[in-house]
């Protein structure tokens, strides 16, 4: 019984071990349940939350204004108006145009033909564009002391029809009322132009297309397919394209006008793909069926020929050169095609500037305000963009600012190398300015401006779209700031530099040029000019080496000078100015402080400049200088002269003898500044026809120094080169880049204000202790353009989806 007892209560203890087991088995699952679930309600509570705030925020911001620029203002609307209506600076009108074109065209002793109807042969009009009024009278008219002066125009004539056949510059005028058209009368520069100084034309290449290229086609079009596999015309997609090499009046005899020819891949982009079929053409006559081929360059060999050329190819008596039309993966590398990988790995865009209460720049016609500036440009066909009565708080600075000529020498082994010399203003500037691309060459915010010109290359009337730009830029660099620490005297302020930016890019064959300028609140100018876009090259061979580097199979990219010359007439308190500058010396004296002791130290010398001679001025980094245009009237409390300075930051030596070849068609080119007594009749330093006239230049700019006039006390015009030299390098493939390339002028002023006038900017901050005894316990922030209770939203408006259904403006 004992036993059954025992065996019942071991049976007992075992069932309840089991259930007590399984209780705590069921709570331990409880536990984790309970635990997953609360985990689960929390991150669902988390989530929840995070997507309330940021629905939140989406609604709060849909309830912002966006940060617009604020262009339809009525304000703005308001002060848009006729340019001419405005302003004695602004272009001519499109209907001022046709008033000039219609009076012209009825004078039939001109014997005008329109573009559409025009050949080199006739007579055309090249340029119609607005005549400078006389600087007095536009002073006058400005000050309120007499009415507008007269709108005149000046015509560039082709008289491709006359015996000999010239280029005249007539004057037409005035405006709404035109009474007389005569050829302009200046002792300045030749009005009446030889006709092989003429500039380029459209009407000159569809000639040349069909009078040179097609006959060169037709006599050698078997050496280009079995030396290139490619030809001119009816090519497929294997075309060759010509490129030229004006040759300088210099190295021909009088009268004559010759260029090299050039074939090269039409590719993306064809200066990167040069081939080596090179020849010399007789341009001279007005008639293009009388041009002829006189030499031909082919595998490094020059022929007098080519029926020459012809008879030795067919001969096998010459090397000749075999090539396969490169093939997209060959032609990769000079296509501007993305490459990959692509960085950065994951698809985040790149930072953007907004304007949070609008645009603070006005324009109104050819009017620009910005803060404390107000200026007018006018674009020209031949010069480009230029700027006028530029005035900070209302006080005129400079009369006139504006890019003259662009010139680019190259060098190399074969003829068309050697000989390529270019003065880009031959392409007329003012319609190489077009097609800026919204959110890349300008800020997507940016004031686009459409120009309208009239240049027969382009078919007569024109609107250029998007030709420059003008918006308010952030450097994100502090134009001036002091930290000041320690326990007493603590305090921070300084100043962001925001600028006003007018620009505008000429894209000239291969090369672009960014043309910038800065206006700064300090009350400073910079002109700025930065480089990119595609290298000028030549089949390499051998001999090439020294000239320029080998970039890639076959391909050498030839050393060159660029050199820019710009015209800066400043009026510094009105036009009675003269140029000096603070020359920078060294002294060794005997030490008053110090017994039998002496001391070396720099010092400066005023140098006040009597004559243009005097002014010219070289760049020597041992004999360093101030460059100054000072009023010869104003002084400071002190004594100092009020002054405007030049600082020009890239500038480039014309290496080369300056009376040889091109040299003499850019004398500007022999210093860096010049200063020259204003004339109205030495408007500009160079002219459209310097890339063939040296040996006889229409404007001599030599001219405008040698005569040597007093400078002290007159209205004065500064000239001021810059440049840089351009040894090619791989990472110029496919483009150039602008890092680097940027040449500046900057315009500053010197002893003009009594203290920097960006103090009372309202950009600025200033930060102060709240007790000076415990600087580091809280400070005070004083700000003048914070608006505490407004925001807006960032949006940027990209072009992408306007180009897709119309890019007229980008490509035409």
């Amino acid at each position: 019984m004992l036993e059954a007892d025992a065996e019942r209560g071991q049976t007992l203890a075992k069932s309840t071990f089991r259930n007590m087991k399984e209780m705590l088995d069921n709570s331990f699952k409880w536990k984790w349940i309970s635990l997953i679930f609360t985990i689960s309600t929390t991150a669902f509570l988390v989530i929840s939350v995070s997507v309330w705030v940021v629905k939140d925020r989406q609604i709060e911001a849909a309830k912002l204004p966006s940060c617009t620029h604020d262009s339809d203002r009525p304000l703005v609307r308001a002060k848009r108006q006729s340019a001419s209506e405005s302003d004695v600076f602004a272009a001519l009108t499109a209907e001022e145009i046709d008033e000039v074109l219609d009076y012209l065209y009825t004078d039939t002793n001109l014997n005008l033909t329109k573009p559409e109807e025009a050949a080199m042969d006739s007579s055309f009009i090249h340029t119609i564009e607005l005549q400078p009024p006389r600087k007095q009278s536009v002073l006058d008219y400005l000050s309120g002391l007499t009415g507008p002066p007269k709108r005149m125009a000046k015509v560039l004539m082709f008289r491709g029809d006359a015996s000999p056949p010239v280029l005249q510059e007539y004057i037409v005028g005035p405006m709404s009322n035109i009474s007389e058209a005569r050829v302009m009368n200046t002792t300045a520069r030749q009005t009446t132009i030889p006709y092989n100084f003429r500039p380029f034309s459209s009407f000159e290449f569809k000639a040349i297309y069909k009078h040179i290229i097609r006959y060169v086609a037709m006599r050698a079009g078997h050496v280009l397919r079995e030396s290139y596999n490619a030809t001119p015309f009816d090519c497929g997609n294997q075309c060759l394209r010509f490129s030229m090499t004006p040759i300088s009046s210099a190295f021909l005899s009088n009268g004559e006008r010759k260029s090299w020819f050039w074939f090269a891949y039409d590719l993306e982009f064809f200066t990167l793909h040069p081939l080596d079929f090179q020849y010399r053409v007789n341009m001279t006559s007005a008639h293009p069926e009388e041009w002829t081929i006189e030499n031909v360059w082919y595998a490094k060999q020059m022929f007098p020929s080519l029926d020459d050329f012809l008879t030795k190819y067919t001969c096998g008596s010459i090397n000749k050169t075999v090539m396969t039309f490169p093939t997209a993966e060959e032609n990769r590398y000079s296509s501007l095609e993305f490459r990959e990988p692509l960085f950065p790995e994951e698809n985040l865009r790149p930072p953007i500037q907004v304007e949070p209460d609008g645009t603070r720049i006005t324009i109104a016609g050819n009017k620009i305000h910005y803060l404390a500036w107000d200026l007018k440009y006018r674009m020209s066909p031949t010069v480009g963009l230029q700027l006028f009565d530029v005035n900070f708080d209302g006080e005129r600075i400079m009369y006139e600012v504006s890019l003259q000529e662009v010139v680019v020498t190259y060098s190399g082994f074969s003829p068309s190398a050697r000989m390529l010399n270019y003065a880009d203003s031959a392409g007329l500037f003012g319609t190489r300015c077009r097609g800026l691309l919204p959110s890349v060459d300008c800020p997507a915010n940016a004031r686009f401006i459409n120009t309208h010109l009239y240049s027969a290359n382009e078919g007569g009337h024109r609107t250029y779209e998007n030709a420059m730009c003008v918006f308010e830029h952030t450097t994100n660099t502090p134009v001036r700031r002091h930290r000041a620490y320690g326990r007493i005297g603590a305090f921070y302020a300084g100043l962001v530099s925001s600028v006003l930016v007018v620009r505008t890019i000429l894209s000239v064959i291969n090369y672009d040029y960014v043309y910038d300028f800065y206006f700064y609140q300090t009350g400073a100018v910079e002109v700025k000019i930065s480089l990119t876009g595609y290298l000028g090259t030549t089949f390499h061979t051998s001999e090439e080496s020294p000239y320029g580097v080998h970039i890639k199979e076959g391909i050498n990219a030839g050393i060159h000078n660029h050199l820019f010359h710009l015209k800066v007439d400043l009026d510094v308190k009105g036009t009675e100015n003269r140029f000096e500058t603070l020359d920078i010396k060294v002294e060794n004296k005997t030490d008053p402080w110090v017994d039998g002791g002496y001391h070396m130290q720099t010092y400066y010398e005023r140098n006040v400049k009597e004559t243009e001679l005097e002014a010219r001025c070289n760049y020597n980094i041992s004999a360093p200088k101030y460059l100054l245009v000072s009023s010869n009237n104003e002084t400071s409390a002190q004594g100092l002269p009020r002054s405007y300075r030049l600082l020009p930051r890239g500038m480039s030596n014309l290496l080369v003898n300056p009376d040889y070849g091109f040299s003499s068609s850019i004398p500007w080119a022999r210093q860096q500044v010049a200063v020259t007594r204003h004339k109205d009749d030495e408007e500009t330093s160079t002219s459209i026809f310097a890339m063939w006239d040296a040996s006889d230049p229409v404007v001599d700019f030599a001219k405008y120094i040698e005569d040597d006039e007093n400078i002290v006390g007159e209205d004065v015009v500064a000239w001021v080169t810059l440049g840089t030299q351009h040894i090619p390098q791989t990472e110029n493939v496919p483009n150039t880049g602008t890092v680097g390339t940027h040449l500046s002028l900057f315009i500053m002023p010197y002893n003009y204000f009594d203290e920097d006038p960006s103090m009372r900017s309202r950009d600025g901050v200033r930060v102060t202790p709240i007790s000076n005894e415990r600087p580091t316990e809280g400070a005070y922030v004083e700000r003048y353009n914070r608006k505490v209770d407004e925001a807006c939203v960032a949006s940027v408006s990209l072009p992408d989806d306007d180009l897709k259904q119309n890019s007229r403006f980008l490509f035409t």
